[in-house]
């Protein structure tokens, strides 16, 4: 896993850009700066800590310090003529001075920066959101500061989710991002097709009982449940943006029978995919 060094060629404290293309977000990797992001445009999958996450447009992603992450944006937005709109803010935990943390107005934005170790999900953000993060970008005067710290007020008052599980611990990670980055961009190429535990051990030049202890404790799942949870991310997208019935999108997102796919998908959403559909499906009059 590779750690990113934000801090020698960027602000010391805060670095501000604008991606229209994922190069920098199709890495397993971490960084010991605090990563704030609004997506205004693209949809994908978040892999971080323990947890696999769809995510769409107009959605907003808080992850703390040293939290192994790696985004894997649809293959519509990897071309150049339809790009992703995502401003990232990266910011180590006491940019504005431990002091800052004392005052008693500032009690909730400490309690958040807390919270981001367990990673901060908001989805369907409002358009203040995109005007707060395009100013922050933007500008380089005083007020850049002053609009992070009410992006990050108005974040916590829209009480996002949390999307680690409580139990999940960060490892000192080793200096080998490019066994787990094999790995991963082995299963995100071939998650629709059989992914063989063998071919994984392979990969990563392990045994297949070394291989698993290793990938559960990089990424707090087994290759199984990796494999599986990513799948039923898939069949997410499909199920809210397509016209596919469910028996195309459980063979489209790689499972091998319909049966297995409602028992995966259910155990991983607490509902059915067609429970999914209806209560993602906007009826228009």
């Amino acid at each position: 896993m590779k750690k990113l060094s934000l801090t020698e060629s960027y602000h010391k404290n805060l670095h501000v850009r604008r991606d229209s293309y994922p190069q920098h977000h199709n890495l397993w990797h971490y960084h010991e700066e605090i990563e704030f992001i609004y997506l205004a445009k693209g949809m994908g999958t978040l892999f971080v800590g323990d947890c696999i996450q769809s995510v769409a447009e107009n959605s907003c992603v808080l992850i703390g310090s040293n939290i192994p992450h790696y985004w894997l944006f649809d293959g519509d937005y990897l071309h150049k003529h339809n790009p992703i709109d995502c401003i990232v803010i990266h910011f180590k935990p006491n940019f504005l001075g431990e002091d800052f943390y004392q005052l008693q107005e500032a009690k909730s934005i400490q309690q958040l920066i807390s919270n981001s170790s367990r990673v901060m999900y908001l989805e369907n953000c409002d358009a203040m959101f995109n005007d707060l993060f395009a100013y922050i970008h933007e500008k380089s005067d005083i007020l850049k500061i002053t609009k992070l710290i009410e992006s990050l007020h108005y974040f916590e008052k829209y009480q996002p989710q949390m999307l680690i599980s409580e139990n999940y611990e960060v490892y000192t990670h080793s200096l080998d991002h490019k066994r787990m980055n094999d790995v991963i961009n082995y299963i995100k190429d071939n998650y629709r097709n059989k992914v063989e535990l063998d071919a994984l051990a392979s990969l990563a030049k392990m045994t297949k009982n070394s291989f698993c202890r290793y990938f559960k404790q990089k990424t707090g799942k087994t290759p199984i449940q990796f494999v599986s949870e990513l799948r039923v991310a898939h069949a997410c997208r499909l199920l809210k943006s397509s016209d596919m019935n469910l028996k195309e999108i459980c063979f489209e997102s790689g499972f091998n029978n319909f049966v297995n796919f409602h028992k995966i998908f259910k155990s991983v959403t607490d509902t059915s995919p067609k429970q999914y559909k209806k209560l993602n499906t906007i009826t228009t009059i």
